[in-house]
């Protein structure tokens, strides 16, 4: 993923920094449908207090 974001600043000419500092990991809730960053690998909704999935779930067609 890191590659193709790099790749696309890079064709379309915007500067870029040499790597990324920090992974942002974003989860939907399974109860409420809200979208959540997880913090620390707590892996909690900060709206309702679910447990959300460690796999990917934020995409549309997930």
């Amino acid at each position: 993923m890191r590659s193709a974001v790099a790749r696309a600043l890079d064709h379309v000419g915007l500067g870029r920094p040499s790597g990324f500092t920090h992974e942002v990991v974003f989860r939907r809730c399974p109860d409420c449908q809200e979208h959540n960053i997880v913090r620390e690998d707590d892996f909690v909704c900060v709206f309702c207090g679910s447990d959300l999935p460690e796999t990917w779930n934020v995409d549309p067609t997930a």
